[in-house]
């Protein structure tokens, strides 16, 4: 894939090509959304507020920086342009009206009425440019009372029951430690957009788009919280480690030889006959009533103890060739310096060229397109780095961008 030197020189291919983003976006779910779009070739105008801008720049992840910034900023704000505008000022507001006016879509993630509070809701944006998209994404939505807490992923997790779906009785909630919630509202509000797209392509108008995270992780368990409610007796955490108490075993992950092998769904008559384990099949034969979820939970527990036992004779290597040759599926547990030096993973890393540091590593997009072989990929942007470049692109002559920087209603730099 093509790398540029900066975000100001790329020039962008693909499909969302001619299609201009405002992106009042912070964090995660927002700028993922917006990223993939500009991958897709769209033009993306990060507007971010004086005095630092989005907070990710200055929030490292595990203390990791890259030039200046965090890398939780630098790998989600690639194919962008950094404008700083003051839109809590008459002025600013004023310049991002105008450039709504020229815009196609805009996506913001404030909390509930502080878009209104600003004056850029969809309403009144609305009214300027009836063909606008706006994708919103809050943590819980416009109403109710958890609406003004903070929609953050591991609060979401906790609260919408899906930490309670693994580990031990007894034991702590069992989280996810990646950002799952943020990453599906990112593409749920990516999608969301792109159908209003299609839409104003029949209608000549534009939509809000709403998205909540606690409706993407709600989504997200959607075969859980079903079978949860259909159930006679909903599933209970037992006394071994589980990954998930709605899947049945040997759905697990088991202590090999030095090493770690999961196991997805597979037939525990196979498993018996391919490690001599004649219980297995009768513990198969007898599965408890699901109206017992006490005994179920004995059961599954009783089923983890036996293979762990075998399974730590051999090492997962060993494990994994016998099993996946009878069709288990089942896989050796990777930590990130096996994954990436998988041969899997060869072509899903990418060398990216970084404006003032030089190279890093980052992650391949996810999407290919096959009249796009080859998209161009330029780096996250400098704090402000393109306001005057922008403001250009929309039409404020030299004059009128000095008089906007010197009235603070713009912020500009010279890290290009």
């Amino acid at each position: 894939m093509s790398t540029e030197q900066s975000s100001s020189s790329g020039k962008n291919r693909g499909p969302l090509v001619g299609i201009k983003v405002l992106d009042l976006t912070i964090a995660m779910a927002g700028p993922m959304c917006t990223q993939r779009m500009g991958e897709m070739g769209a033009d993306i105008t990060k507007i971010e507020a004086p005095g630092g801008g989005d907070f990710s720049r200055h929030a490292p992840m595990a203390g990791v920086t890259k030039f200046g910034d965090a890398t939780c900023y630098v790998t989600l704000n690639r194919n962008k342009k950094s404008l700083v505008l003051n839109l809590k000022s008459d002025d600013g507001r004023a310049v991002l009206y105008e450039m709504v006016r020229q815009a196609d879509v805009l996506v913001q993630n404030f909390r509930p009425r502080v878009a209104g509070k600003l004056g850029i809701d969809f309403a009144t944006l609305h009214e300027i440019n009836p063909r606008l998209v706006y994708g919103s994404i809050s943590g819980y939505g416009d109403t109710g009372p958890m609406k003004d807490r903070p929609g953050q992923d591991l609060l979401l997790q906790c609260f919408t029951g899906l930490t309670m779906n693994g580990g031990r009785a007894g034991g702590l909630p069992h989280p996810s430690p990646l950002y799952m919630v943020d990453v599906t509202a990112s593409h749920m509000v990516c999608e969301g957009v792109l159908a209003a797209l299609v839409a104003r392509g029949t209608t000549g108008l534009g939509q809000e788009v709403k998205v909540t995270m606690m409706g993407a992780i709600m989504e997200m368990q959607c075969q859980e919280i079903t079978s949860y409610v259909e159930a006679d007796a909903p599933p209970v955490r037992g006394e071994t480690p589980q990954v998930s108490i709605y899947q049945e075993p040997p759905y697990g992950v088991y202590n090999c030889a030095g090493s770690h092998l999961a196991i997805a769904q597979a037939d525990l008559d196979v498993l018996a006959k391919a490690l001599t384990l004649p219980q297995l099949s009768a513990l198969k034969a007898a599965r408890p009533a699901q109206s017992d979820g006490t005994a179920v939970a004995r059961w599954r527990d009783e089923i983890y103890t036996v293979l762990s036992s075998k399974f730590t004779e051999q090492p997962a290597e060993h494990w994994d060739a016998l099993l996946s040759e009878l069709g288990v599926w089942c896989v050796v547990v990777n930590d990130y310096d096996a994954f990436l030096k998988h041969p899997q993973a060869k072509d899903r890393i990418i060398k990216m060229t970084h404006p003032v540091g030089g190279e890093y590593t980052s992650v391949a997009p996810g999407i290919a397109f096959s009249d796009l072989p080859d998209p161009v990929l330029f780096a996250a942007p400098r704090y402000g780095s393109n306001s005057r470049d922008v403001l250009s692109s929309y039409g404020f002559d030299a004059a009128a961008i000095d008089g906007f920087v010197q009235s603070g209603t713009v912020v500009e730099s010279d890290n290009a």
